[in-house]
């Protein structure tokens, strides 16, 4: 897995904190700092053949186009690979889980597939309501009624 700064290497250990086992003691991270060079050139290459036993690897990538993406690609030809970008850690943590005699292909996918349910936007904007919100408990009659409290407990 490869991304900007360091992200690669912190959503790794994060993943590895959460995810009891050694499910991904076979995953390498590359943090790509801000772009291309030749020493993450010789580091993706690197990797990549450490990785590589044959079936081909699983390329994650943060962000598909960037730089640190397009040096992962271009390094991966010729060892067949498949693909996914979005680096998060719900991927993560479902290759932790996979079965690694799956195929490039099918670990990308199950990846893929789990980062987009992980997806979710929630909406309360009380001012899109049709309704006049109910009177706090115990407020005089006619007064508008107060956002409640976020509760901690």
């Amino acid at each position: 897995m490869i991304g900007h700064g360091g992200t690669a290497s912190a959503l790794l250990a994060a993943a590895r904190d959460i995810i009891p086992g050694d499910g991904l003691a076979d995953v390498l991270a590359i943090d790509a700092g801000v772009g291309e060079t030749a020493e993450l050139k010789l580091r993706v290459c690197a990797a990549v053949d450490e990785v590589d036993e044959g079936r081909g690897i699983l390329l994650i990538a943060d962000l598909m186009g960037s730089s640190p993406c397009m040096c992962g690609i271009k390094n991966s030809l010729g060892h067949g690979f498949a693909l996914v970008t979005g680096l998060n850690l719900a991927m993560l943590t479902k290759l932790a889980l996979a079965d690694r005699r799956s195929s490039p292909r099918e670990l990308a996918n199950a990846c893929a597939g789990s980062a987009q349910r992980s997806v979710c936007v929630k909406i309360n904007d009380e001012s899109s309501q049709a309704t006049q919100p109910e009177a706090q408990p115990g407020a005089q009659p006619g007064a508008q009624a107060q956002p409640a409290k976020c509760s901690t407990g």
